[in-house]
C-alpha cells in the first residue's frame, strides 16, 4: 500500500461557505463536504449490473424506510452472490456511506454498518485505497448514542480487522484522514449543512449534529489515549487546530449531554497525554468551564464535568485567577454552580468537588464575611436541594469541608460569628427541627454520624464547648413541658421527647469519636451536659411518679449510645445507682418501666446489682396488681435482650417461676402466652416451669373444648420460642401425649382447629428428632392395633410414618414398623362374610359362590371401626400396602412378609368386592363409601403393585412359591365351605394366572398342572377343584385329564333327575362344568356331539322346574356355551328354550313387590340374557338353524315385550353401588337396542325410568323413546287433523322437565365418571320432547309450542344452558369441535365436555324447533354481558347451521309445493345460499313485483328481515302492510319462512283477483304501477287514472271512451 499522504476532501464550510452559498454562482462549481445532505451522486454508468442501480439510487432518497429497504437489498444482492464486487460499486458505495452513517434513522446507520464490514471484507485488498475515506466515518459509527448502531460498526470492524492490533495500524496507517474528518466535522459542519430543514424537523436535525459533533470528539479522544506520543506528534497541527477552535471548547456546555460528555473526556484526556494543547487554550478552558460551566445545565453529564474541572484546577489553577477573564468574579461563578446542586448526578459528584475545594487558589477565595456568607448560603442551597437526599453522605461533608476552608483563611473575630451562623444550624436543626429551618436539615440512614461531621471545622470546638449546655437545657425543657398523662396527645408529646433524646444521645455518641479528635474541655463540657440532663430527668420521674416516661426515655437513650464514657465518671455513676436503688422498683408499674429496665441493667457491673435485680423483680412480684399489668411489668422488667447474668438470677428466682406455672395459658389471653413465649425465648424460664405449663396444655388438649385452638395456638408459641424445652418435655413420661393429642385434633370437624393442628403435629414431630423412635412408632402401631372413633384417621397414620421414619430401610427398625399379624387376621376374621351370589357374574371363579354356606360363617360382631367408617382390618391393609411398597423392605423381611402377603391379597379382595357391591362384607362402613371411594381404590391400587413387586421379584419360580402354602394354611384354619375359604381360593386363583401371565409355564408345570388336577378331583372339594381349573387354565390347555373330567361331568349330569331328589346335587357338577366351558374355548369339540345333543336335551327342562335361580342360572351360562357347538341339530329344544326366556321376563319368580330380586334374581336375568344373546348371534350365521328362526319368529313379540317387562321391573334400582346390577343394565340396554323396532302401545310407562338411578336403565328407555316418539307423531298429526283436538305432550314427560337443575344443585355431583343421574335424566327428557317435532305437522308443533310456552319449561333449560358454557360470565366454551345437530352418547370421553356437547345439542334443538320461545327468552336477559356472549356464540356456532336448514326447507318448498300448486304458477322463488336471502317475486301483466327475506347473522334470535325489491300494482301503503304482515307471520309463526311467504302470496292473489285489463291501454298494470280504479258510472268498466286523464285530454271531452256518457272523475 502506498504511503504517499492521502488529500483529505474539501468540507462543505471550505465550499463557498456551504448554505449560505446557497443560489449564487459558485454552487454549481465547488465540492461539498462529505457529510452534506448536498452531494454529487456517484456515476452509475460503470456498474455492470443493472439490477443494483435502483437500490443505489434509493439510498439518496429521503425516506428512511426507503433507504432501508435498498440497504437490505444490497445486501441480499452483493454479499450473497459468489462474484466479486466491481470497482464501480465499490467506489459508488464509498461516496454514500459517509452520509449513510450519520442518518436520523437507527435502522439505517446500523444496516450502512453491516453492509460497509461486509463489502471490506469481500473485497480484501482492495479496499485499501478507500479505506481514507471511509476509516472515519467508521471510527466515528463505533461511538454511536445508540447501542445497537454502535455494536454494528464495532461488529464490522472486528470482522474486517479481527484484532486489537490491526485495529491499531488502521488508526496509525490513516491517522490524518480520520483527523482530518473530525476536524471537518467539529469546524466547519453545522446543523443546517447535515441537514435538509425543508425535509428534517428541527429536533431531528439537532440529534443528527450532536450525534456527529459526540462521535467526532470522541474519536479524536480515541486517536489519543491509543497512539504513541511519537503518532500523536506527527499531526500535532491538526489537533491544534482541533482545539484552537473557540466552537470545540463550547460544546462543553451544548444542550445534548453525550456532546458534553464526549468534550470532558477529550479534555481529561488531553490533560494526561497532550496538556501543551489545554496548556497553549486555557483562557478557552476558563471560558468554557469557569465563567460558562459552572452556570450551565451539566444534567447527566456532571461527574464529567466536574471530575474535569478539578484537573483542569490540579494542572492549570490560572483557570480561576489570570487566565480568567470574565465580567463576574470566579467565586461568584463557583456559587452559582454550587446552588445548582450535583445536576442530579451521583453523590460522586460532591466528592469531587470537595477535592476540588482544597485545591482552589487562596486568591479566589472570599476575603470578607458578606462574600462567605453569599457562599455559603449558596453551597447550603445546592447540599439541600430536594433532589440531593440520596446524596446528603457526600453533600454535607463537603458542605462542611468548605466551611472550614473559607473559615480558616479568615481572620478570627468574624469567623465565629460565620460558624454560629452557618456551622451550628445542622447541629441544633438535627437536635431540635424547625420548619423554618427546614433547608438545614440532614436526613439519611445514619444521619447523626452525617451531622457529626461538623467537628471537621478545626475552629468549632470552642464554639461548641459554649453552645451544648445549652442544648442541654433545651432538651430538659422540652421533657418538662411535655404533656401530661391525661391529655389526649400525651404519649404523642412522650415520643417527641424520646426521640429528641435519642438524637441527643446519637450525636453526642458520634462527636466522643476519635475521628475527630476534640480536645478534653469539649468533652467534659459533654458529660457535664449529660449529668445535668441525667439529674433532672430523675427529679421529674419522682416528682410525676413515673409517668412522663419520655425523660425515662432520655437516660435510656444516653445509656445505650454513651454508657462507656458517662459510666467511667464517678459522678455520674452515683447519681444513677442512688435512682435504682432508692426510686426505681416502685416506678416499674409507671409507663415508664421499659425504659427504666435498661438503667437497672446500666449498672450491671456494680457489686450490688444482684441485689438491685432481686429487689427489682420482687418488688413487681409483690405489687398489688391485678394480672395483666404485673405481666406487663415483668415483661418490660425482663426484655427479649436481657444481660445474661440477670437471666440466670431470674431462672433461679422461686417466686418468678411459682408465679409463671400458676398462669392458665389455654385460654383466650394473648396476654399471658405472648408473655410465657418471650420468657422461654429469653431462657428466664426454668424447665420445671416449661413442664407445668406443657403438662396443662397437654391435659386441655385431650378434652374437645371451645379452647383447643387457643392450647394449640399456646403449645406452638412455645414450641417456636423454646424448641429444646419442648422437645425435653416430650421425651418424658408426662408429655409422650402430647402429639397424639394434636394429632387427633386433625380430624375435628372445625377447620381452623385442624389446619392449627397439622401444622403443630408437624413441628413437634420434627422437634422429637430422632430421640424418641420408640415413641413415635408406638403412637402408629397403638393406632392401628387398638380402633375405636378416636383413633387417629388412617391418613393421619401415613402422615405420622412420613414424619417420623427416617430410618425404614433399617431391618430392626422395618419389624418394628408392623403391627401384630394376629391382630391383622382377627380383624379380617371378624369382617369377612359370604360373598353375595351376584358377585358370580364377576368373580373368576364364577358360580362357586353359590357353593359357600352362609351358616358356615365365623361371629361378626368383634369388627372394630374408626371414625370414618374403617375396619380395623382395612386400616392395617392400607398401612401394610404403604410400608411394602419398597421393594427393600419386601427383601430384609424375606419370607416373614409372605403371611402379611397373604393378608393384604385377602383384603384387596374384599375392598374389590365391597366396592362391586355395597355391604357384601364388613371393611368398611356403608356410609363411609363415597368419602372413602377414591382412598379404597388408592388402596388396591398400591396392594396390587406390591404384590406385583413381589412375584416379579420370584421370576419363574413364582408357581413353586410359599405364598401359596401360606393360602392352602389359610384355607386349612377356616371352614372348607366358609367364607374364608373362599376368599383364599380366589387369592390363590389370580395369583396363579397372575404368575403364568408374568413369566409363562413351562412342559414341567403342565405335567405337574395335570397330576394337581387328579389330586384335586380326588379330593372330591368343589371350591378347591374350581379354583385349580381356573388359575391353572393356560398350563391345563389341551390335558387329557380335564378333557376326561368334562366327559365325566357331562355323563354325570346326564344321568341326574330333578325329580327324584336331586335338586341340590346338580349345582355343585354344573358349576364345575361351566368353570371347564369359560377357560377352555375347544374342550366343546374334544367331547361327541351326541353326548352334547343328549346333556342339552336333559337339562333344558330343568328351566321350568323349581330347583334353585342359582342353578337356572348355571344352566343357562352352560346352555350359552354348548348351543352353539350343536346349531345344526334339529329339534324342540330350541323352542323349549326361546318359549323358557320370555315366560321368566314376565314371570312373578323374578319380581317381589316389583322390582328384581336382590342377589340371586340378577344372576338368573343376566344369564338368560345372555342365553337370548348366544341364540341371537346364531340366527346371524350364514345357514341358521330353520327350527331355531321360526322359533324366534314365533316368539318376536313375546321376547320383545319381555325385555320391556325387565326394564320396567328394574325402575327406582339404583346400580350405583351394586356393580353386577349395573353389568345386567347394560346388558339389558344393549339387547334392548338390537332388537328389531317395535311400537309399543303404552310406552308413556316408560317416562319415570328416564329418573331412575341407573345410567344403563335410563339410557335404554331414552333408545326405546327415542325410537318411539317420531313413528307416532305421522299418526298424532292426523288424529289432530281428523278430530280437530290439540295435541298434548305427555304429562308424565312434562313432569320430567318442569324442574330444571342448576349449578348450585350439581356442585357436590361428580363429573368424573359419568354424567350426573339427575342431569342426564333431565336434558334427555329434553331430547325426548324435542323429539315430538319430528315428523309432526305444523298445527301440532304449535300445539306443543304453546304448552311450552304456558307452561314456562323452557327457561329452566335454557338457564342451564347458558350458565353451564359459561355465557354468564362472558366467557362461553368453544363449541367448534361438537357436532350441533347431532349427539352421540359415549362419543366424548371427558364427561364435562361430553354435557357440553349436549347442551350445545339442545340449544340447537330448540332454536330449531322453538325459536320464538328463545327470542322471547333472549329479550327478558338484563344482564348486558350475557346477552353478548349469547348473540356473538350464537352467531358463530349455531346460526349457520339454522340459517341452512332454513333455507334448504324454502328451497325443498319452492321445489314441491310452488311449482306444483296452479295458484303458484306466476310466483318465483330463489335461494341465496351464500347470501342467506330469499328473493321471491310475483309476475302481473308482465310486470314483476318482488320482495327479499334477509336471514341476519343471529337469525333466528334477530327476526328475520323482509324488504321490498319492486312495487307494482298496490299502493305503498298496502305494499307495506303486505310486507309487515309477511315478516309478522315469520316471526309469530315460530319461525316459519314459508309460512310468511304463502301469506305474502295469499295478499298477492287477492288483490289482483277480479282484476279486468283497462279499456283504454288493454292492461292490468298502467305505467305507474297502478291498477284500474276508475269506474264508469254508467257503463261500469274499469279504467287507469293516468289513462283516464290521457283521453281526457286528448279528446278534449271527460267522457267514458266506450259509452260516451260523461265520467265523474273525482
Amino acid at each position: 500500500m502506498s504511503k504517499r499522504p492521502f488529500k483529505s476532501q474539501a468540507s462543505s464550510g471550505r465550499a463557498g461557505g456551504g448554505f449560505g452559498a446557497f443560489g449564487n454562482a459558485s454552487f454549481g462549481s465547488t465540492q461539498s463536504s462529505v457529510l452534506s445532505y448536498i452531494q454529487e451522486p456517484p456515476d452509475y454508468s460503470l456498474i455492470s449490473d443493472a439490477n443494483l442501480v435502483p437500490a443505489f439510487k434509493n439510498l439518496t432518497k429521503k425516506d428512511s424506510t426507503t433507504k432501508a429497504k435498498a440497504l437490505e437489498d444490497l445486501q441480499n444482492s452483493l454479499i450473497s452472490s459468489d462474484r466479486d464486487l466491481e470497482d464501480a460499486v465499490v467506489e459508488a458505495w464509498v461516496k454514500l456511506y459517509p452520509r449513510l452513517s450519520i442518518d436520523n434513522a437507527r435502522r439505517v446507520r446500523q444496516l450502512a454498518h453491516v453492509l460497509n464490514g461486509q463489502i471490506c471484507s469481500k473485497c480484501g485488498k482492495r479496499v485499501a485505497k478507500h479505506l481514507p475515506r471511509i476509516s472515519g466515518p467508521w471510527l466515528a459509527g463505533t461511538f454511536d448514542v445508540d447501542r445497537l448502531a454502535a455494536k454494528a460498526a464495532q461488529d464490522a470492524l472486528a470482522n474486517v480487522f479481527p484484532s486489537s492490533e490491526k485495529i491499531q495500524g488502521l488508526r496509525k496507517t490513516f491517522h490524518q484522514s480520520i483527523l482530518e474528518y473530525c476536524r471537518d466535522a467539529l469546524v466547519n459542519e453545522s446543523v443546517s449543512t447535515l441537514s435538509d430543514e425543508r425535509t428534517v424537523s428541527p429536533d431531528d436535525a439537532q440529534a443528527t449534529y450532536a450525534r456527529v459533533i459526540s462521535t467526532s470528539i470522541s474519536v479524536v479522544t480515541s486517536l489519543l489515549e491509543t497512539l504513541p506520543p511519537d503518532e500523536v506528534s506527527k499531526q500535532i497541527h491538526i489537533y491544534e487546530e482541533i482545539l484552537g477552535d473557540a466552537k470545540v471548547w463550547e460544546f462543553a456546555s451544548h444542550d445534548d449531554p453525550s456532546v458534553r460528555r464526549a468534550v470532558h473526556r477529550l479534555v481529561q484526556v488531553c490533560l494526561k497525554r497532550q496538556p501543551s494543547l489545554v496548556k497553549s487554550n486555557v483562557k478557552a478552558a476558563s471560558k468554557s468551564y469557569v465563567y460558562k460551566g459552572l452556570s450551565s445545565d451539566q444534567a447527566s453529564s456532571a461527574v464529567d464535568f466536574i471530575q474535569t474541572l478539578d484537573a483542569l484546577t490540579t494542572a492549570l489553577p490560572t483557570i480561576w485567577t489570570d487566565a480568567y477573564s470574565g465580567k463576574k468574579s470566579a467565586i461568584s461563578r463557583l456559587q452559582q454552580g454550587l446552588k445548582r446542586g450535583a445536576h442530579g448526578g451521583p453523590s460522586g459528584y460532591w466528592d469531587v468537588m470537595r477535592d476540588t475545594f482544597r485545591k482552589l487558589p487562596q486568591e479566589v477565595l472570599p476575603k470578607s464575611q458578606g462574600e462567605a456568607t453569599d457562599l455559603f448560603l449558596a453551597a447550603r442551597d445546592g447540599v439541600s436541594k430536594r433532589e440531593e437526599r440520596f446524596n446528603a453522605s457526600a453533600a454535607w461533608p463537603a458542605y462542611f469541608t468548605l466551611v472550614d476552608i473559607v473559615t480558616s483563611a479568615l481572620p478570627e473575630e468574624i469567623t465565629e460569628s460565620l460558624l454560629e451562623e452557618f456551622a451550628l444550624p445542622p447541629v441544633n436543626q438535627y437536635i431540635h427541627p424547625q420548619d423554618e429551618n427546614a433547608k438545614w436539615s440532614i436526613t439519611g440512614a445514619r444521619s447523626a454520624l452525617l451531622v457529626s461531621k461538623v467537628a471537621l471545622i478545626g475552629r468549632l470546638p470552642p464554639l461548641l464547648e459554649r453552645k451544648w449546655p445549652h442544648l442541654a437545657d433545651k432538651l430538659v425543657e422540652l421533657a418538662k413541658m411535655s404533656q401530661p398523662e391525661q391529655s389526649k396527645d400525651f404519649d404523642k408529646s412522650q415520643k417527641h421527647v424520646a426521640a429528641a433524646g435519642e438524637r441527643w444521645a446519637d450525636l453526642q455518641r458520634e462527636l466522643y469519636s476519635q475521628e475527630y479528635h476534640l480536645p478534653d474541655s469539649t468533652k467534659d463540657a459533654f458529660a457535664a451536659a449529660s449529668l445535668k440532663v441525667l439529674q433532672e430527668c430523675i427529679a421529674l420521674l419522682k416528682a410525676r411518679q413515673g409517668k412522663p416516661y419520655g425523660a425515662a426515655a432520655i437516660i435510656e437513650e444516653q445509656l445505650r449510645a454513651n454508657a462507656p464514657q458517662l459510666m467511667a465518671r464517678q459522678d455520674f455513676q452515683q447519681v444513677l445507682k442512688t435512682f435504682v436503688t432508692n426510686k426505681l422498683p416502685r416506678l416499674m408499674y409507671s409507663p415508664s418501666q421499659r425504659h427504666l429496665a435498661r438503667c437497672l441493667y446500666a449498672t450491671g457491673g456494680d457489686p450490688e446489682f444482684e441485689k438491685l435485680f432481686q429487689d427489682t423483680l420482687q418488688a413487681v412480684l409483690d405489687a398489688e396488681e391485678s394480672t395483666e399489668p404485673k405481666l406487663r411489668a415483668l415483661h418490660a422488667l425482663l426484655p427479649t435482650k436481657t444481660p445474661q447474668r440477670a437471666v440466670e438470677l431470674a431462672r433461679n428466682h422461686r417466686g418468678l417461676q411459682e408465679y409463671i406455672a400458676s398462669q392458665h395459658f389455654a385460654g383466650d389471653d394473648s396476654v399471658t402466652l405472648t408473655l410465657l413465649s418471650d420468657l422461654l425465648k429469653t431462657g428466664v424460664v426454668a424447665q420445671q416451669t416449661t413442664d407445668t405449663v406443657l403438662s396443662g396444655l397437654t391435659a386441655s388438649l385431650s378434652v374437645p373444648d371451645s379452647h383447643a385452638q387457643s392450647s394449640l395456638a399456646a403449645v406452638e408459641q412455645l414450641a417456636l420460642s423454646d424448641q429444646s424445652s419442648v422437645r425435653t418435655f416430650m421425651e418424658s413420661d408426662a408429655g409422650k401425649q402430647l402429639l397424639p393429642n394434636v394429632l387427633h385434633l386433625e380430624q375435628s370437624p372445625d377447620d381452623a382447629v385442624a389446619e392449627k393442628a397439622t401444622s403443630l403435629s408437624g413441628r413437634l414431630s420434627s422437634a422429637m428428632g430422632s430421640a424418641a423412635t420408640d415413641a413415635k412408632y408406638s403412637i402408629i402401631l397403638q393406632n392401628l392395633e387398638t380402633v375405636s372413633h378416636r383413633s387417629l384417621s388412617i391418613d393421619a397414620v401415613l402422615e405420622l410414618l412420613e414424619k417420623v421414619s427416617s430410618s425404614a430401610s433399617e431391618p430392626s427398625t422395618v419389624q418394628d414398623l408392623l403391627p401384630s399379624l394376629k391382630t391383622w387376621r382377627q380383624s379380617i376374621l371378624a369382617i369377612v362374610r359370604p360373598p353375595k351370589a351376584s358377585l358370580s357374574l364377576l368373580s373368576p371363579l364364577s358360580g362357586a359362590v353359590h357353593l359357600i354356606h352362609s351358616d358356615a360363617a365365623d361371629a361378626y360382631d368383634a369388627a372394630h371401626y374408626d371414625g370414618e367408617g374403617l375396619s380395623q382390618g382395612l386400616r392395617i391393609a392400607i398401612y401394610m400396602s404403604k410400608v411394602l411398597n419398597n421393594p427393600e423392605v419386601l427383601k430384609q423381611l424375606g419370607n416373614d412378609a409372605l403371611p402379611m402377603l397373604v393378608l393384604l391379597n385377602i383384603c384387596v379382595l374384599l375392598a374389590e368386592d365391597n366396592t362391586s357391591v355395597l355391604g357384601a362384607n364388613g371393611l368398611w362402613l356403608p356410609a363411609a363409601t363415597i368419602a372413602f371411594e377414591d382412598d379404597v381404590m388408592d388402596f388396591i391400587s398400591n396392594a396390587n403393585t406390591v404384590l406385583r413387586t413381589y412375584w416379579e421379584s420370584l421370576g419363574p419360580a413364582s408357581a413353586e412359591s410359599a405364598f401359596f402354602d401360606s393360602l392352602d394354611d389359610l384355607k386349612s384354619q377356616a371352614q372348607n365351605e366358609g367364607p374364608m375359604a373362599y376368599y383364599a381360593m380366589l387369592a390363590s386363583t389370580k395369583a396363579y394366572d397372575n404368575v403364568f401371565e408374568l413369566h409363562g409355564y413351562s412342559t414341567e408345570a403342565t405335567k405337574s398342572s395335570d397330576e394337581s388336577l387328579k389330586a384335586k378331583k380326588a379330593a372330591k372339594d368343589p371350591l378347591v377343584l374350581s379354583s385349580f381349573i381356573v388359575g391353572h387354565a393356560q398350563p391345563l390347555a389341551g390335558s387329557q385329564s380335564l378333557t376326561r373330567l368334562f366327559n365325566e361331568l357331562v355323563a354325570d349330569l346326564t344321568d341326574l333327575s330333578v325329580d327324584s331328589g336331586h335338586q341340590d346335587a346338580i349345582l355343585t357338577p354344573l358349576v364345575v362344568l361351566n368353570a371347564v366351558l369359560h377357560t377352555q374355548d375347544d374342550i366343546v369339540d374334544k367331547v361327541q356331539k351326541t353326548r352334547l345333543i343328549f346333556l342339552v336335551k336333559h337339562i333344558v327342562p330343568w328351566l321350568a322346574t323349581d330347583i334353585s335361580l342359582a342353578s337356572k342360572a348355571e344352566v343357562c351360562k352352560a346352555l350359552s356355551l354348548l348351543l352353539p357347538a350343536m346349531s345344526d341339530t334339529y329339534g324342540e329344544h330350541w323352542s323349549q328354550i326361546i318359549e323358557w326366556i320370555p315366560s321368566f321376563w314376565r314371570s312373578a319368580e323374578m319380581l317381589s313387590d316389583g322390582k328384581i330380586v336382590a342377589e340371586q334374581g340378577i344372576i338368573l336375568v343376566h344369564s338368560s340374557l345372555k342365553l337370548y344373546s348366544a341364540l341371537h348371534k346364531l340366527t346371524k350365521d350364514d345357514d341358521p338353524n330353520d327350527d331355531l328362526m321360526d322359533a324366534m319368529k314365533d316368539n318376536n313379540d313375546q321376547l320383545f315385550y319381555g325385555v320391556f317387562e325387565v326394564l320396567k321391573s328394574a325402575n327406582g334400582i339404583s346400580d350405583e353401588t351394586h356393580q353386577p346390577m349395573m353389568v345386567t343394565n347394560e346388558l339389558l340396554g344393549r339387547e334392548l337396542s338390537r332388537m328389531p323396532f317395535q311400537s309399543i302401545t303404552d310406552f308413556e310407562e316408560l317416562f319415570p325410568l328416564m329418573y331412575t338411578p341407573s345410567h344403563a336403565l335410563q339410557g335404554a328407555a331414552f333408545d326405546l323413546l327415542h325410537r318411539q316418539i317420531p313413528a307416532s307423531q305421522e299418526q298424532i298429526s292426523f288424529d289432530a287433523a281428523l278430530e280437530d283436538k290439540t295435541a298434548q305432550l305427555p304429562d308424565e314427560l312434562l313432569s320430567l322437565i318442569i324442574d330444571a337443575p342448576t349449578l348450585d344443585s350439581l356442585a357436590d355431583a361428580s363429573f368424573d365418571r359419568a354424567m350426573p343421574l339427575q342431569l342426564q335424566g333431565f336434558l334427555n327428557s329434553w331430547r325426548l320432547t324435542f323429539d315430538h317435532f319430528t315428523n309432526s305437522s305444523y298445527r301440532v308443533k304449535s300445539d306443543y309450542v304453546d304448552q311450552l310456552k304456558e307452561g314456562g319449561y323452557l327457561s329452566g333449560l335454557l338457564d342451564l344452558i347458558f350458565d353451564f358454557l359459561d355465557h354468564t360470565r362472558g366467557k362461553p366454551v368453544d363449541a367448534s369441535k361438537f357436532n350441533l345437530q347431532q349427539y352421540e352418547d359415549g362419543v366424548e370421553s371427558d364427561v364435562e365436555r361430553d354435557v357440553q356437547w349436549l347442551l350445545s345439542h339442545l340449544y340447537y334443538l330448540a332454536l330449531s324447533n322453538v325459536p320464538s320461545l328463545v327470542k322471547s327468552y333472549f329479550l327478558e336477559i338484563r344482564s348486558r354481558q350475557t346477552t353478548q356472549a349469547i348473540e356473538s356464540w350464537t352467531a358463530k356456532y349455531v346460526a349457520p347451521l339454522i340459517i341452512d336448514a332454513s333455507l334448504q326447507n324454502v328451497s325443498d318448498w319452492a321445489e314441491k309445493s310452488v311449482k306444483d300448486d296452479p295458484d303458484c304458477e306466476n310466483m318465483t322463488v330463489r335461494v341465496g345460499m351464500r347470501s342467506k336471502e330469499i328473493n321471491v317475486s310475483y309476475l302481473v301483466d308482465e310486470q314483476t313485483m318482488a320482495i327479499k327475506v334477509i336471514l341476519p347473522e343471529t337469525y333466528p334470535l334477530d327476526s328475520a328481515k323482509v324488504v321490498s325489491v319492486n312495487r307494482v300494482a298496490v299502493k305503498e301503503e298496502k305494499w307495506q302492510s303486505w310486507l309487515r304482515n309477511c315478516q309478522g307471520v315469520i316471526t309469530f309463526s315460530n319461525g316459519s319462512i314459508t309460512d310468511g311467504l304463502t301469506a305474502w302470496r295469499k295478499n298477492v292473489i287477492g288483490a289482483l283477483k277480479g282484476q279486468t285489463e283497462c279499456a283504454i291501454c288493454y292492461s292490468i298494470i298502467s305505467g305507474d304501477k297502478q291498477l284500474p280504479t276508475k269506474r264508469c258510472p254508467t257503463c261500469k268498466n274499469l279504467f287507469h287514472s293516468s289513462c283516464l286523464l290521457k283521453w281526457f285530454k286528448t279528446s278534449n271531452a271527460s267522457t267514458c271512451p266506450l259509452c260516451r256518457n260523461p265520467f265523474n272523475f273525482n
